[in-house]
């Protein structure tokens, strides 16, 4: 038998059944999209060999045509594979390529003119040749040349994505290099193979596509996977073996990490021991590097397998610093609040136990002198009894406010009937202002609003206030409300001396710090508070022909439901 027949019949049958024996190890690469595109080059080196090798052993002209084409196609296929491949590869996701359904299109109309050659004769001839041995000779038409040049040309942008990802990831990536290289070498038996007398006019890529999936699949698949999954991100990555030791590792953890150059093979505790201590995946550590300031890295871990069985593991460190400095901000801010709130507490105490006990024991005691005492110490004991009034009154506005800033009395909001509440604190402001006139213009019967307890709160300071900083012998104070948009308004208004346009947001200690700030007291920084917590809002506005209204807006709970 002739050793070149021979020869061409045994290189491209050994091609096709090493790119059949390695599919099976092609479809566990863990990528979707890479194992799509290398089981698919894999399949069409398949059939682009397995024609040619029926081309130069089957009888009969037609039949060697006929399995000449098919091998023909088949490297067309091939080529679309390839491209595929090293997209996916890559991370250029192929399935959203632009204008891919031109490229498809492009590949089946290629295709399609192969199919038809022996009508249009564009892309080759045929005749009988003796030499090298007896064979059905192709002479390729300028079809053939044009179509494989843009072939090269798009063999070539998959290479060129391949080696820069290999560059940038900057793993040890030489052995795919090679494989890489190897793959193109038979590109100049199938350019030169018309001048040479023992080749033929063939394209020779499958020797090469095998050696690449062969080295690739079964000697460097780790590292194949490991490249992938390192420059998925300019993290720093190393990849490990499952004994430990250092296989691999990306051009950032170099940087991160100079003691890892030449520690291939050497375990990672020897070489980093700072990130072999600590397994448990989302560790963060603590690194300084050179004169910078130290910075946080989260380690995570992707385990390799390899027939069900662990073949090592992917170490990625992510740069979480900004990430830990805030935690760090949040739980000092917690602590302060934790401390700030035993603060307030202790206040809150002493307030509702101590000042509030001891001026109750005062205002009853002065009560019981009233009778003892002569007419010129009436106006003395009157002022002595406003006074303590007062100062009780502040302690339960002192200690709604503690509990609004500690939190204990505003977790429960729920609807409250509005005129239950605004009945029982005008009738309180009529008792504890008897000098004063209050009167309610609207009834609010049957009006709920989103808020608790604390709502009395709110209205017992604005009552009260309209009447203490009133300038008038007869004080005078109106309650309405409205419903305005699904929600509910309660307007105060007084006929006092108003309050100037300069000072209608101060006044509410808004912008400022609570008890430091230009408003009148805690009282109304109080009721600011409490109605944000309801989903509300307090304006001031002014009355005609003099005074002040305080508006107090709330949401209805029906709002509330309806917006959920």
């Amino acid at each position: 038998m002739n050793p070149v027949f021979l020869a061409h019949v045994s290189v491209f049958g050994l091609s096709a059944l090493a790119c059949l024996a390695v599919i099976p190890r092609a479809l566990r690469i863990r990528r979707h999209d890479t194992r799509e595109g290398l089981v698919a080059l894999l399949v069409s080196v398949v059939g682009w060999a397995g024609g040619y090798v029926g081309y130069l052993v089957a009888p009969g002209e037609s039949t060697k045509m006929a399995l000449y084409i098919v091998g023909f196609v088949f490297a067309l296929f091939a080529v679309a594979a390839w491209l595929y491949f090293c997209a996916a590869y890559t991370g250029r996701s192929p399935r959203h390529a632009p204008y891919r359904r031109v490229v498809i299109g492009t590949f089946v109309a290629t295709a399609a003119l192969k199919v038809t050659n022996s009508v249009h004769g564009l892309y080759f001839t045929t005749a009988w040749a003796t030499e090298p041995f007896p064979h059905l000779a192709i002479r390729h038409g300028v079809l053939y040349w044009a179509v494989l040049g843009i072939s090269y040309a798009v063999i070539a942008v998959g290479f060129f994505m391949l080696i820069e990802q290999f560059y940038y990831t900057g793993a040890d990536s030489r052995p795919l290099i090679v494989l890489a290289a190897l793959t193109a070498l038979p590109t100049a038996a199938t350019v030169f193979g018309g001048t040479a007398s023992w080749l033929l006019p063939l394209m020779y890529e499958p020797p090469g596509v095998a050696l690449f999936a062969v080295g690739t699949l079964f000697v460097y698949f780790r590292r194949f996977e490991a490249i992938q999954f390192a420059a998925e991100s300019d993290d720093a990555a190393i990849f490990l073996d499952q004994s430990g030791r250092i296989r691999d590792y990306n051009r950032a953890a170099r940087e991160l990490f100079p003691a890892l150059g030449g520690s291939i093979g050497d375990p990672l505790e020897s070489v980093l021991p700072r990130i072999a201590i600590d397994r448990d995946d989302d560790e963060v550590i603590e690194i300084r590097t050179g004169d910078e300031a130290s910075r946080c890295y989260q380690i995570s871990r992707n385990a390799f397998t390899s027939g069900g069985a662990p073949a090592g593991e992917l170490l990625t460190m992510d740069d979480v610093t900004e990430r830990e400095r805030y935690r760090v901000r949040l739980e000092e801010r917690t602590e302060q609040l934790e401390e700030r709130t035993g603060q307030l507490e202790a206040l809150n105490r002493v307030v509702r136990h101590d000042i509030r006990n001891d001026m109750t024991v005062i205002h009853g005691w002065t009560e019981t002198l009233r009778d003892h005492v002569d007419e010129e110490g009436q106006d003395a004991i009157e002022r002595v009894v406003r006074a303590s009034a007062h100062v009780i009154e502040l302690t339960e506005t002192a200690r709604d406010f503690v509990d609004s800033l500690a939190g204990d009395a505003v977790l429960d909001v729920k609807p409250v009937a509005l005129d239950e509440v605004l009945t029982a604190e005008v009738q309180t402001a009529r008792d504890s202002f008897p000098n004063a006139t209050f009167r309610v213009s609207e009834d609010p019967t049957g009006v709920t609003v989103l808020a608790n307890e604390m709502l009395a709160s709110v209205f017992r300071n604005l009552l009260n206030n309209a009447v203490q900083h009133n300038d008038t012998d007869e004080p005078e104070v109106t309650v309405a409300c409205e419903e305005v948009d699904d929600r509910i308004r309660v307007r105060i208004a007084d006929n006092g001396p108003g309050v100037p346009d300069a000072e209608k947001d101060e006044i509410f200690g808004k912008g400022e710090k609570g008890l430091e700030s230009a408003g009148s007291g805690i009282g109304l920084y109080l009721v600011s508070i409490l109605t944000r917590q309801f989903d509300g809002e307090v304006w001031v506005e002014d009355n005609d022909p003099r005074g002040a209204v305080f508006v107090v807006e709330l949401a209805r709970p029906e709002r509330t439901r309806t917006a959920e």
